[in-house]
């Protein structure tokens, strides 16, 4: 389904204003943040949201990552949660999502899982990667492993080997879902959650100068552009982007162009969308 275009315009809003609370936070404690994905192309073209977009993704180096994750918690208005493997143990994310409370962004494959699922700004872990190519495969492919017995914990996506959780099974053949089964049924979630952290900064103690999200093949960029980020417009916020903006998306889209397609313009619309309630409405 696509959203109306008010709907829309109210869900961004919302948007923008968790993005703003995370840049406060950054900005008092001197956090390196970086839009990222649709967010970035937003920024670079449109100097906002993605016209049909419908969430936020920004990122952040390791250091500056589990830095957030400590003072977030502390920092973050009544408005927000702060959603993590440690804060919500059913969560099937690896990675940080900062929620508004009160709403609800409810998605098909998740709506049966008792978490938070309000409206929500991504935050990924940028970790350091090698600078062969088939050891970044290799961790890129064990990470990837990892994270499919992660995700399974909480939501079964095939037909084989347990009840299918989504709408749709995705293809996946009998003996790949029984391994997947019996990993998880063995390792508990945390031991999982803990290898996949391992995988991810397996190399952030050598003398390397290039980070990546790892869930991602191609979403890497140079430390010095973090280091050096700029400020750029996006909406009515001022946000960091790496310092080579467009060598970031072409090295994650190969090739960007503002005149999208329409079959490529993608989003997440909700099995549900409830936004939280004014005051004045209470």
């Amino acid at each position: 389904m696509n959203y109306q275009e008010q709907e829309l315009q109210q869900l961004q809003e919302a948007l923008y204003a968790t993005l703003s609370e995370v840049d406060r936070i950054c900005r008092k404690h001197g956090i390196r943040y970086f839009v990222t994905g649709g967010t970035a192309v937003g920024a670079y073209f449109w100097q906002k949201i993605l016209p049909w977009d419908d969430d936020v993704d920004i990122g952040m180096m390791r250091p500056d990552y589990e830095r957030f994750a400590e003072v977030a918690a502390k920092e973050l208005g009544e408005r927000f949660f702060l959603q993590t493997p440690d804060t919500e143990p059913h969560t099937p994310f690896f990675f940080m999502k900062v929620r508004m409370n009160g709403s609800r962004f409810s998605e098909s494959t998740f709506r049966h899982i008792k978490m938070h699922q309000g409206i929500f700004v991504d935050i990924f872990p940028f970790d350091k990667i090698p600078r062969q190519r088939w050891l970044e495969s290799l961790q890129y492919t064990l990470f990837q492993t990892l994270n499919g017995l992660f995700i399974a914990t909480e939501i079964w996506q095939w037909k084989h080997c347990g009840k299918c959780d989504i709408p749709e099974p995705r293809k996946r053949g009998w003996l790949p879902c029984l391994m997947t089964r019996l990993l998880i049924t063995v390792l508990p979630k945390r031991f999982i959650y803990y290898i996949m952290y391992r995988v991810q900064t397996m190399f952030n103690g050598c003398r390397l100068d290039e980070v990546k999200n790892i869930v991602t093949k191609s979403e890497h960029l140079p430390i010095e552009d973090i280091k050096a980020a700029q400020t750029v417009t996006l909406g009515p916020l001022q946000v960091k982007a790496p310092h080579d903006l467009l060598l970031y998306l072409t090295n994650h889209y190969g090739t960007v162009r503002k005149d999208v397609p329409d079959e490529m313009k993608v989003s997440h619309r909700p099995e549900e969308l409830v936004f939280p309630k004014v005051k004045n409405e209470e």
